[in-house]
């Protein structure tokens, strides 16, 4: 019995060959287009002899990639994968005809739980690399070198390495040869030795884990986080509307200066903020205060955590690795998995969000709408209309239901595309998202809940794309209905190992007809939700998803519900109508979005020069934090008030310890929204 051939799934099929091959070979044997005769040796050497000519042959010891067909191919050909197909297949009747005929157990089946590649031994790994030790020496040193990543254990495990930067899944238990890595090189390549190692290093009772072997902590930039200090306490005094230009040109020299010491993501948290400061001096109407509390809020979070290291976390996670880069890339299929709405207090941001076919990398397409002024008394657009705006070829919601073909483009460190003058066309998807590749593509609730619960909050993780989205199966649906208090989409969802996730999707009367569609369409009883794309994160209830896409199956063919920007459809036509009502909003969440909000206001005029009623605010505030139980957050709020007042009665008044409590404030604030 060839158990490393039986193991091979389509999916893992198509990562060797791609996923038209595998489609048209399984065709042609359902349809009985081709016959073919399988010869097994007792060593377990195979041969298939084809109707329509071709012969294979299947190597005992050898992997399928190096397998012979007589057909010209020179690649991985639809006769080997039919080979494949047709000797499993061919093993399951002779596995029933012997039950059925002696009453006898069958043959153990090959694994189908989760497996532990830990437990492949170095001996393993060099014969597969090299019998003289030289390459496998190398590989070893790059490991003692220092690796991050994050591991998955199940029935495929999955290794996603953040430096070097590579995504390794194995196919076949016990076996390194059977793996695919998004990388340039030939399977097996570097990297799965890498992968090996850190599973030994995952505790054999946990599933997900980060792993590091960094050894000891880079050295504290002491003095390029003091310069971090100085400059955001001197924002809070004086704010943006006093900001001068030294001032901001201190800011873009500190960005380089991060970057210099290897600090990327506190770099590219500097970046954004510079430019909400050139928007601001420049009357752009995207600027966004909301934004700028939750960036600083991000950077004094990673700056504590850089300057106050307990080991608890590696720091590459914190910092980056220094080597995170913008890339070019080639010629690639992106599909489409749903395009969202980040809702802000004058602008809002659609997200288009993309997964490489090949590589399994995540990739978003984004564009900013300001809404319109006040003044001008016009409605802002509704969530679909300014889906159809134009991103690459097509419009967002086209991209974010189909699959964008390019010759090239650039992705940034942070995983947000760029285009310029490349060929690219927007195209209809099938959505047969069981060949999506991990991480983002998972088996089970249960994989992403062990994924989170091994992680710290974003605020204190890479600030990749898409970080936390992922594309989950869904096995039924219940209780789908419409929570008025929370003005919001609820529905429970259940997979195929049993494992239970919420879905919650927020109503707005800007988006009000995805909303209806979602609904109606989950309510549907010969509609089958077979997947869910989103953002996730853990809540006292479990798993809650944010969907950005569900694809649905009805009548044999698949169709997408974006809740986000989905206008109204033929099917949703005398469906759920939902009722816009102000959201109930807890007393705990009621102060953080206060705190939100006073934050702002200092950020924008500075404690200098802040108006007479911030000090009454501030204490109205303080006196609301300790109502709900807050009462250290409240102490801190009520400091702020103290300065302020303080002001008032002193000829020089130093601003300093105020505006140090504020930025503690906006960390809380930015922890908060992680965790709440």
């Amino acid at each position: 019995m060839r158990a490393d051939l039986l193991a091979l799934t389509a999916d893992d099929l198509a990562a060797l060959t791609n996923r038209g091959t595998v489609k048209r070979a399984q065709r042609e044997l359902d349809e009985a287009e081709i016959t073919g005769t399988v010869h097994e040796s007792p060593a377990g050497d195979i041969s298939v002899v084809w109707s329509d000519g071709p012969r294979c042959k299947l190597p005992a010891g050898a992997t399928l990639v190096r397998g012979t067909c007589s057909c010209a191919a020179v690649a991985l050909c639809r006769h080997l994968v039919r080979a494949v197909l047709q000797y499993q297949f061919q093993h399951q009747v002779k596995s029933a005809a012997v039950v059925v005929a002696t009453d006898a157990p069958p043959p153990a089946p090959v694994p189908a739980g989760p497996w532990n590649p830990g437990d492949i031994t170095d001996e393993q790994l060099k014969a597969v690399y090299d019998p003289r030790g030289q390459a496998f020496a190398h590989i070893k040193g790059l490991f003692n070198k220092g690796i991050l990543a994050e591991v998955v254990r199940s029935s495929k495990p999955t290794v996603r390495f953040h430096q070097p930067a590579a995504v390794v899944r194995f196919m076949v238990p016990g076996d390194p040869r059977y793996t695919h890595c998004d990388c340039a090189d030939p399977a097996p390549c570097k990297h799965v030795p890498l992968a090996v190692w850190a599973f030994r290093l995952l505790p054999p009772e946990q599933s997900f884990g980060v792993v590091n072997t960094g050894g000891r902590a880079p050295a504290i930039p002491a003095e390029v986080l003091t310069e971090v200090d100085a400059l955001m306490g001197e924002l809070v005094e004086s704010g943006f509307s006093a900001a001068t230009q030294p001032w901001a040109d201190r800011l873009t020299r500190l960005e380089a200066r991060l970057r210099a010491e290897g600090l990327t993501w506190p770099a590219d948290t500097v970046g954004e903020l510079i430019e909400q400061q050139q928007r601001y001096a420049g009357n752009d109407a995207l600027f966004a205060p909301d934004r700028v509390v939750e960036l600083v809020g991000e950077l004094i979070v990673r700056r504590d955590a850089i300057g106050n290291d307990t080991g608890e976390l590696p720091q590459q996670l914190i910092r980056g690795t220094g080597q995170e880069t913008s890339g070019t890339l080639g010629k690639c299929r992106l599909i489409g998995l749903g395009c969202g709405v980040t809702v802000g207090r004058h602008e809002v941001e659609l997200v288009a969000y993309l997964i490489d076919a090949d590589t399994g990398g995540m990739a978003v397409i984004s564009k900013e709408f300001p809404d319109p002024k006040p003044e001008t008394k016009q409605e802002p657009k509704p969530f679909p209309d300014l889906a159809r705006h134009t991103a690459k070829e097509g419009t967002f919601a086209a991209v974010g239901a189909g699959q964008l073909l390019t010759d090239g483009g650039r992705r940034t460190a942070a995983g947000r595309l760029t285009f310029s003058r490349v060929k690219a066309s927007v195209q209809p998807q099938a959505f047969e998202w069981e060949s999506l590749k991990p991480p983002v593509a998972v088996e089970s609730f249960a994989e992403v809940v062990a994924r989170l619960a091994a992680l710290p909050p974003a605020a204190l993780r890479p600030r990749r794309a898409a970080e936390d989205f992922h594309v989950m199966p869904v096995a039924s649906v219940a209780d789908a209905g419409f929570d008025v208090p929370s003005q919001t989409v609820l529905a429970k969802l259940t997979d195929q190992a049993g494992g239970v996730a919420y879905l919650r999707h927020p109503f707005t009367t800007r988006g009000r007809t995805g909303a209806e569609r979602l609904l109606t369409t989950l309510n549907d009883q010969a509609a089958a939700l077979k997947f869910v794309a989103g953002t996730v994160r853990r809540v006292p209830g479990g798993l809650l998803v944010s969907p950005v896409c569900c694809v649905f199956e009805k009548g044999g063919s698949r169709f997408a519900v974006q809740p986000w920007i989905d206008g109204p459809k033929d099917e949703a036509k005398g469906g759920m109508e939902l009722a816009a009502a102000d959201a109930v909003v807890s007393p705990i969440q009621e102060v953080f979005r206060q705190l939100h909000a006073e934050s702002e206001d200092v950020f924008l005029v500075g404690l200098r020069r802040a108006g007479p009623d911030a000090v009454k605010r501030w204490r109205e505030l303080h006196r609301r934090a300790e109502s709900v139980g807050l009462t250290r957050l409240g102490e801190r709020i009520g400091s702020v008030a103290e300065g302020l007042d303080l002001r008032a009665h002193v000829v020089r008044w130093d601003p300093a310890p105020t505006a140090g409590v504020v930025l503690d404030l906006c960390a809380l604030a930015r922890l908060a929204r992680d965790v709440g």
